[in-house]
């Protein structure tokens, strides 16, 4: 793990860091603890509608949350070429999105936003005042405005990836849980 940059350091120099400190984690067990600790945390419900995220290389892989579940309605992110992040529905044909990720086929079934009761998003590094360090282009970010409010927004990172306090923007908009291989937990 390398050394975390000094408080007002820049958004660019975190994201830095975090990518460097993930390098040497075990995702594979890192992402069981977080699954598991989730799916004890996440009570299934027959109208409930859980946003996930399919795995970028060095991400928590949350596909075994989705197995045996047979109530809740899982949702995953679209990411066009150009324009905003769409919500469809999993359980259909998959595609490799150009950057290499796994993303829900355009023919699934699209999904309104303000339909997630929660929300599980990735991030490179979260603090423990909800704060997220995206990647740098906003995707989720304007994804949440259109959530509800009552929705809850959870953050899915190692514990190794919690940082004190992390560069925030007006736009940003935080989680209210982090979920680490320690469990869910609420923020600052």
């Amino acid at each position: 793990m390398s050394l975390a940059p000094q408080p007002g350091s820049s958004k660019g120099d975190w994201r830095e860091w975090a990518k460097l400190s993930r390098v040497d984690l075990d995702w594979e067990t890192l992402s069981a603890s977080i699954v598991d600790g989730l799916q004890h945390w996440i009570v299934p419900d027959d109208y409930m509608t859980v946003l996930v995220f399919l795995p970028m290389s060095q991400e928590v892989n949350l596909v075994p949350l989705l197995e045996g579940d047979d109530v809740t309605r899982f949702v995953a992110t679209r990411t066009p070429d150009r324009g905003e992040l769409t919500v469809h529905e999993l359980g259909g044909p998959l595609e490799v999105h150009r950057f290499g990720f796994l993303q829900p086929h355009e023919s699934a079934p699209m999904v309104g936003p303000d339909e997630i009761d929660v929300a599980l998003l990735p991030g490179l590094a979260f603090d423990l005042y909800g704060n997220r360090l995206g990647r740098g282009a906003g995707y989720f970010d304007r994804l949440l405005i259109s959530t509800r409010e009552d929705a809850r927004r959870v953050g899915v990172v190692p514990g190794a990836l919690v940082v004190d306090r992390l560069p925030a923007d007006s736009h940003d908009i935080p989680v209210e849980y982090l979920a680490t291989e320690e469990g869910v937990v609420e923020t600052a």
